[in-house]
């Protein structure tokens, strides 16, 4: 069943929502601890048997992975909203998540992602090299990448934390483009054409990022 079937309201998705949950949104991520949160008491003992740190997940969250599409009806959605999601799954998972999202919007409806920004990541590990050449540089680019992987054991298994794709804003907005949105605008913390998005977006995610939006025409 789609998870719009029994929701009244205008339909806003959060998708890698983490642990910012509004009550006015549907918000879904797919964090291995997540799932386990919804085992109620057992979550804890499990976290314990398994070696990894419990997460205070909310109970409002959906837990769902959107490279397998998402549960919602064509043309059912009002608005999308994604940050730091993108880069933790390939390039062709991200095609297919972006035409899924145009799918189940409406027209007019908006689909806003933020991601790292690769231009500006590479722009200020050159200058730092330039200006003073130092070998932390190295280690903090490769950081900002997020390709450093400092997990281990199950966490590294299971765990979505390593990036497996960049953008710059052409390519994030080729990706929009191929999946058929248009208007697409780049836009800073607080200017969007989703009139509540400071329910769900955090200043921070901004710093060396792209944040662009599109429309369902």
């Amino acid at each position: 069943m789609a998870l719009d079937d029994a929701h009244k309201e205008p339909i806003k998705l959060n998708l890698g929502c983490g642990l910012n949950t509004p009550p006015e949104w549907i918000n879904i991520d797919a964090s291995f601890t997540a799932r386990l949160s919804k085992w109620g008491r057992l979550y804890k003992v499990l976290c314990r048997f398994l070696r990894i740190q419990p997460v205070p997940w909310p109970k409002n969250i959906r837990t769902c992975d959107v490279r397998r599409g998402l549960p919602f009806s064509d043309n059912s959605v009002q608005v999308i909203f994604t940050s730091h999601m993108l880069e933790h799954i390939t390039y062709e998972d991200a095609r297919f998540v972006s035409r899924e999202c145009h799918r189940c919007l409406y027209k007019g409806g908006v689909m806003r992602v933020i991601v790292p920004d690769l231009y500006a990541i590479s722009k200020r590990y050159v200058e730092s090299m330039t200006n003073n050449p130092n070998s932390k540089h190295g280690h903090i680019f490769l950081k900002d990448l997020g390709v450093l992987d400092d997990y281990k054991g199950l966490r590294r298994i299971l765990g979505h934390a390593r990036h497996l794709y960049m953008y710059d804003e052409c390519s994030l907005r080729q990706l929009f483009e191929e999946a058929g949105f248009k208007g697409i605008e780049r836009m800073s913390y607080g200017q969007s054409r989703i009139t509540d998005i400071w329910l769900v977006e955090e200043k921070g995610r901004h710093e060396m990022a792209i944040c662009l939006e599109g429309i369902k025409e």
